[in-house]
């Protein structure tokens, strides 16, 4: 049976570029930090790498900082901003990353206050309460680039330039975004990236940190990335993961304008064929390669358990407790019925996924209906 891989807002495959270059690279084992030759010909990549990822955003050298991943930066950014003040509040949009509410909801115990700005039913921020729950006592915006749940892309420009209008820090978690809508980081503080999102490998990433804003280092050690980020680079994943990049830019209306028709494809068949089927924030500006798809019948859980029987891999927008499907909680905060929000099933698309594996899929989701 072929494989059908929709779960690429999980994790994306390696382009085999990338794979190629990334086996290539293996050949430099030195330790950037080192001050010998081996040290520094690792030195001298790491620091293109790091040219080349900053020229593609438009951002200087200086404002990128690699590091794990989007967990790190997001854990990174919320603890030293919030470190500053024992008293204060973050907002936050309801429907942000765990790796970013989490650690809103932990500092909560020490004093911080977390404000959720309510998300319409179509998936998108409202600017009008997020604006309302901004004072003086704010510390820190933190809003993502688009929905890993439901693809819809925030209005991050209008959130950053309100921030700078009102002197609070603004963060937002873009690993979504970055390869496939445009990003201009022109008013944004603080920006948070994973490699394995884009066709890189899995544990390695960076932030952008402008230049001139705060920043308390998560580890300390040997003093690696000008002291905010200790710990030896990662460095062949660093290498593959610029070249991923270079690789997605350097035809980037064309790879998107492939994903969206990949998406568009697949939605219009399920449309067609499942009475009842409601795709979340059909019209909201999205992601292209995202797909969130409210069934008419059966559990999210348990379309994803069968479909992967049948080898299609997606994810669920719930969970399953002691046999017990919980609800998802955005969908709810999004206004949702329960019944709803148990139905919903998170298709996302790559660029290795074909025409065939859309028809493939929705024959497979067609079977088990």
């Amino acid at each position: 049976m072929r494989r059908v891989y929709l779960d690429n807002a999980a994790t994306t495959p390696l382009l085999p570029e990338v794979k190629d270059f990334l086996c290539r690279s293996l050949d430099v084992f030195g330790n950037p930090s080192s001050p010998h030759g081996a040290g520094e010909e690792a030195r001298e990549l790491l620091e293109l790498a790091r040219e080349n990822v900053a020229s593609l955003l438009d951002v200087s050298p200086s404002e990128i900082v690699f590091n794990s991943g989007a967990t790190e930066g997001n854990n990174t950014v919320l603890r030293s901003v919030l470190s500053r003040k024992s008293r204060g509040n973050v907002v936050i949009s309801s429907i942000e990353h765990k790796s970013v509410s989490a650690v809103a909801r932990e500092l909560a115990r020490s004093g911080i206050s977390v404000r959720e700005a309510i998300v319409s039913k179509e998936g998108m921020v409202e600017l009008e309460h997020l604006e309302s729950l901004i004072d003086g006592d704010t510390l820190l915006v933190s809003v993502m680039s688009v929905s890993n749940e439901f693809g819809t892309v925030q209005p991050v420009r209008e959130i950053a330039e309100l921030c700078r209008e009102k002197g609070v820090p603004f963060h937002t978690d873009a690993v979504q975004a970055i390869g496939k809508v445009r990003l201009s980081l022109e008013e944004v503080g603080y920006a948070t990236f994973s490699g394995h999102k884009f066709h890189a490998p899995k544990g390695v990433g960076f932030m952008y940190l402008k230049e001139g804003m705060f920043i308390k280092p998560l580890l300390l050690g040997g003093g690696q990335e000008r002291g905010l980020r200790s710990g030896t680079e990662n460095l062949h994943s660093i290498l593959a993961m610029a070249k991923a990049l270079e690789l997605i830019y350097k035809d980037f209306e064309k790879n998107t304008e492939r994903l969206r028709q990949l998406r568009d494809s697949f939605e219009r068949l399920l449309e067609e064929k499942i009475p009842g089927v409601r795709i979340v924030g059909k019209h909201a500006r999205r992601n292209p390669s995202i797909s969130a798809v409210v069934f008419p019948r059966r559990t999210g859980w348990e379309i994803v358990e069968r479909l992967s029987r049948e080898g299609v891999f997606c994810s669920s927008g719930s969970a399953c407790s002691s046999g017990e499907v919980i609800p998802n909680e955005h969908l709810l905060k999004m206004g949702y019925s329960e019944e709803e929000a148990t139905r919903m099933v998170r298709f996302s698309f790559g660029l290795l996924n074909t025409e065939e594996d859309v028809f493939s899929a929705v024959d497979r989701i067609l079977k088990i209906l």
